[in-house]
């Protein structure tokens, strides 16, 4: 009776350790193809009740951890073995020296080359970017889901085709996705203009959505057409979303990467 005993209190024991190295979560892996280049990045997006990961494999090996509870973003450089971390503080601080220099700099805008003077308006103005308007154009089964399907124009050209399963569809409470939501408005509040500074900025894409997209709103998209003056330039399908647990350990920093701060001159060198 002692033993059995025993041998409960272990499993007890063991049980509440595993709860507490995981937590149920989600996990979503999509594909993303480069049409003109066939180039292919897998990436792996991680969600829990409060953190959120998204690696990316291929030319673009980066990732990104956010927690909603501290309210800090780390972005991490895989090639070159590099992170940088933000908390709101720091982002403000950051926000506030970037301007000033962007300020100073379009003094002398009219001598520079015309990339770089885009390059300074658009740091100025991050949110004048092309405005999407959507509708809802049909539906259709895309991989294991049914969606309807969205076509975003602007200026009366296609720039996008979002297939869309509802929260229903996927068989996935929506409240599982909400870190996913926090991170959107902690990118557009926080970290659009801090992002271009970044060195694979491009990353940034899958947590930047306009106002007007029906993204995390109707669902999750499952595949992503962007077009380019009428050809399709690249698509992005999700190939499975699970539920699953994920240990704490997922969104640590890998041990021997180095911390790494913005250089504002050599960002708007490149």
């Amino acid at each position: 009776m002692k033993s059995l005993f025993k041998t409960i209190l272990f499993i007890a024991t063991i049980t509440l350790s595993l709860k507490g190295l995981a937590s149920d979560g989600v996990l979503i892996t999509s594909k993303s193809k480069d049409l003109s280049t066939n180039q292919i990045t897998t990436s792996n997006i991680y969600l829990t009740d409060s953190k959120l990961q998204i690696t990316n494999s291929g030319a673009d090996n980066s990732s990104m951890i956010f927690d909603a509870q501290t309210e800090v973003f780390t972005f991490i450089d895989n090639r070159k073995r590099e992170y940088y971390q933000f908390d709101k503080p720091t982002l403000k601080q950051l926000k506030e020296q970037l301007m000033m220099m962007i300020q100073m700099m379009k003094q002398f805008a009219s001598q520079m080359p015309e990339d770089q003077q885009e390059k300074i308006d658009k740091m100025l103005n991050p949110n004048s970017g092309t405005i999407i308007a959507y509708k809802e154009i049909g539906t259709s089964r895309t991989g294991s889901w049914n969606t309807t399907n969205y076509q975003g124009t602007s200026d009366n050209q296609k720039v996008l085709e979002l297939n869309i399963a509802s929260f229903q569809n996927l068989g996935i409470a929506e409240s599982k996705f909400t870190v996913m939501k926090s991170l959107v408005e902690f990118f557009k509040e926080n970290l659009q203009e801090v992002a271009a500074m970044l060195p694979t900025n491009q990353a940034m894409s899958t947590i930047s959505f306009d106002e007007n997209s029906p993204v995390l709103k109707e669902g999750i998209p499952i595949k992503t057409t962007s077009y380019e003056s009428g050809n399709s330039q690249s698509e992005t399908t999700v190939e499975k979303i699970t539920e699953t647990n994920i240990p704490e350990s997922q969104f640590a920093i890998p041990s021997g990467y180095v911390r790494k701060t913005i250089n504002m001159q050599k960002a708007f060198e490149r």
